[in-house]
């Protein structure tokens, strides 16, 4: 009988200490990281994709038609070379990054070519190879 009984307090101590506020565990939110680009903080819905506008340095460097510029992880470099202008590019977090490569950039095709990335700055904002010259809208106006 006395073993009922001390079980019992014994449940009873243990309820009572877990109902019991984690005081210590109570911590502060920390504040979202700063942007570096006007869509994306990495972890953050980024748009479902964009055009590229160039690639440089033998696919080291991507540049997106919203300016936005990224460093390809060395691995992915003879991937991203063979893209060009007008290809379209998913955007998407890496969940599981290669060290500071946290995005996943993804040429859509016939077959879809990946390459981790990471924002490396911006440029401006240049046409796209289809978009029409800027100079021939002149041609077209009928001015008197």
């Amino acid at each position: 009988m006395r073993s009922v009984a001390w079980i019992a307090g014994l449940t009873l101590a243990i309820t009572v200490w877990s109902a019991a506020p984690a005081a210590a565990q109570d911590v502060a939110p920390a504040p979202p990281p700063s942007c570096l680009s006007d869509w994306s903080c990495t972890r953050v819905d980024a748009p479902l994709g964009l055009h590229v506008s160039a690639v440089e340095a033998g696919g080291r460097y991507v540049t997106l038609e919203d300016g936005s510029h990224w460093e390809i992880e060395y691995s992915d470099r003879a991937t991203t070379a063979a893209w060009r202008p007008d290809d379209f590019i998913g955007i998407r977090t890496i969940w599981a990054p290669r060290g500071d490569f946290d995005i996943l950039l993804t040429r859509i095709g016939d077959v879809e070519q990946k390459a981790a990335g990471r924002l490396a700055g911006r440029r401006a904002v240049a046409f796209r190879s289809a978009d029409p010259d800027p100079a021939d809208f002149d041609d077209d106006l009928d001015v008197e």
